[in-house]
């Protein structure tokens, strides 16, 4: 099957378990950082997916230059 959609187009999804890992953190503090809002999420009827993409913010976003930060 050909597709005419490429990666740079397609986001990944990420289940709970790999978005955690990606981040390295447990799934109960990523679920903790979906709720509080910090972290969208996409639901596919009972799933809850992570856009890669969105998790590559979330790092940046909470990048710190200092320890006293």
């Amino acid at each position: 099957m050909h597709s005419s959609f490429t990666s740079s187009i397609v986001p990944q999804l990420l289940n709970d378990k790999d978005a955690a890992t990606w981040l390295g953190i447990c799934p109960r503090s990523l679920w903790g950082l979906r709720v509080s809002g910090e972290i969208p999420y996409v639901k596919i009827k009972r799933s809850i997916r992570y856009d890669i993409n969105d998790l590559k913010a979330y790092v940046e976003r909470n990048k710190r230059r200092r320890e006293s930060e």
